[in-house]
């Protein structure tokens, strides 16, 4: 090591990993090892300071250890400057190219701009970066890879822009495959013939071992899920304090009549990077569970009676000839909450990209079931990130089939089976429960099953058309600006809404209510 650096890993006790970079040292040969340094795995994960050097766990001669970094950035933390020993050559010199300002978002892929500027995934990019004064580089993550090889910047990976992509990824971060017609199955999971973040990343994810890079595009919508804090009384059912003076300690919760002082937000903190709505009771490890909602059937009562809207359709014929009369009534018998760890973050990252766009989408406040779970109150009523058309619709099943979504997810390569494709095969979705009830169908005990999702609208295509094109709507989806399409059967037939979505990672299933149909006699 040379003299300057090893005099400052022994002297200054800051110097640690974890603590603000020292001053820049520049380039050395390094005359000895001092890090006592592990056989350097080339199997290893990259360097967290985006380097471009893979992990080398070791220890400092001050017996620091260190596993998430390189051997050099563990003691001038983002120095960028490395020799043989530390896994591989010096980077070109640092005038030689700057730093692109747009980082993994740029689109420019001319021959002159990639020569002329770094991007994430070039070996030069964080000394680049460091040359440029108040220029901080992009932690390579999963995240990065994906914006870098989403070459239009539409949030989606043609199975052309992913191939395109493979030879910079494998030379920054690691191999991934090839991607043959069976691994682009597999891949593409809705099968609507390009990948989303969610897809990538657990394709990826396994392969190169980096981060999601998704805690600050969450953060925006992980805060709004801070705002519950469920009433601490064991056995009380009330997921957040419903009033204006939370504040004040002797404050009764409207809900449960509890005092504000027993309603604590208790901020639990996820194993990963995507947060857990804190009104949840799983928070941590790979949880998959139905949670039954005790004491809190009049609330899910109420929001069916909201939404209760008569009118006939052919559709209601169709699914239901032995009986094509609309109900009077429904009962509510069973309600669970359904808490899925792997559905969830894909929703959730799904959420975050759309928050994070720089033109947010034409907003539609007006959705029916939305506007009755506000008028239910407590912590429903601010759960919705409303600027990027959040909603939550019904979706109308069986019981079985309830559960196995639950389990599984939505699959959109079987969309339309049951309701038809009037405006695209995709995921259809109602904001009337009378609307919802036309698909459900009953188990042996006689009860019908539909589910409460939330779901992301983003922008919406909306269309008032008799007889709409459904492939142009899905066009204008899947490769188009839009994300989800409105169908206004209320204005031209006088019946109702429906929103039909062409990406499961759009949909949140969170609720399942168990029901009968009730008839005038």
């Amino acid at each position: 090591m040379g003299a300057c650096q090893a005099a400052q890993a022994d002297s200054d006790p800051e110097v640690a990993v974890d603590d603000e970079p020292p001053p820049r040292f520049p380039p050395a040969v390094f005359e000895s090892d001092d890090c006592n340094m592990e056989d350097y795995d080339p199997e290893a994960r990259l360097c967290k300071f985006a380097c471009g050097k893979r992990v080398q766990p070791g220890e400092t001669r001050k017996g620091r250890k260190f596993d998430t970094c390189c051997r050099m950035c563990a003691i001038n933390k983002g120095g960028g400057f490395h020799d043989a020993t530390c896994g591989g050559k010096s980077p070109p010199p640092v005038d030689s190219r700057k730093a692109c300002g747009k980082g993994s978002k740029c689109r420019d892929r001319s021959e002159a701009h990639l020569k002329a500027m770094a991007h994430p995934l070039d070996e030069d990019y964080a000394i680049a970066c460091s040359m440029t004064k108040g220029f901080e580089p992009e932690p390579i993550t999963l995240r990065v890879v994906f914006d870098w090889s989403d070459t239009d910047g539409s949030g989606k990976l043609s199975r052309e822009e992913l191939e395109a992509s493979l030879g910079k990824i494998r030379e920054c971060c690691g191999a991934l495959p090839e991607i043959t017609d069976e691994a682009w199955h597999h891949l593409d999971e809705d099968g609507n013939g390009v990948v989303n973040f969610g897809e990538f990343a657990a394709w990826a994810g396994p392969r190169l071992g980096l981060e999601l890079g998704v805690k600050k595009m969450l953060g925006k919508s992980a805060t709004t899920m801070m705002r519950a804090s469920p009433c601490g009384v064991l056995g009380c059912p009330c997921e957040s304090f419903v009033g204006h003076e939370a504040k004040k300690h002797d404050a009764k919760c409207k809900d449960c009549k509890h005092k504000a002082g027993l309603h604590t937000t208790r901020a639990r903190e996820s194993a990963g990077e995507v947060p857990f709505p804190d009104y949840w009771q799983n928070h941590d490890g790979d949880f998959n569970e139905l949670i039954p909602m005790t004491g809190k059937k009049d609330e899910w009562q109420k929001l069916l009676k909201e939404t209760y809207r008569k009118a006939f359709t052919k559709d209601r014929a169709k699914h239901n000839p032995t009986n094509p009369k609309v109900p009077a009534d429904f009962e509510v018998v069973n309600v669970n909450r359904n808490e899925n760890k792997k559905t969830w973050e894909e929703y959730a990252c799904r959420r975050g990209d759309l928050l994070a766009r720089e033109e947010l989408p034409e907003l539609f406040p007006d959705v029916k079931t939305s506007l009755a779970m506000e008028k239910i109150g407590g912590a429903k009523a601010n759960r919705l990130h409303g600027e990027c058309n959040e909603w939550y619709l019904f979706h109308g099943t069986n019981p079985a089939a309830a559960e196995a979504i639950c389990q599984t997810d939505f699959k959109v390569s079987r969309a339309g089976s049951s309701t038809g494709t009037l405006y695209g095969k995709g995921l259809y979705f109602a904001e009337s429960i009378t609307k919802a009830d036309e698909y459900a169908k009953p188990n042996d005990a006689g009860l019908y099953a539909v589910l409460i999702c939330r779901v992301l609208g983003g922008k919406v295509r909306y269309t008032d058309e008799v007889n709409p094109d459904p492939e142009d709507l899905v066009h204008s989806c899947i490769e188009g600006p839009y994300d989800s399409v409105c169908g206004d059967r209320e204005k031209t037939r006088g019946t109702y809404r429906e929103f039909v979505l062409f990406d499961s990672e759009d949909v949140y299933v969170e609720y399942v209510i168990e029901y009968r149909r009730k008839y005038k006699d």
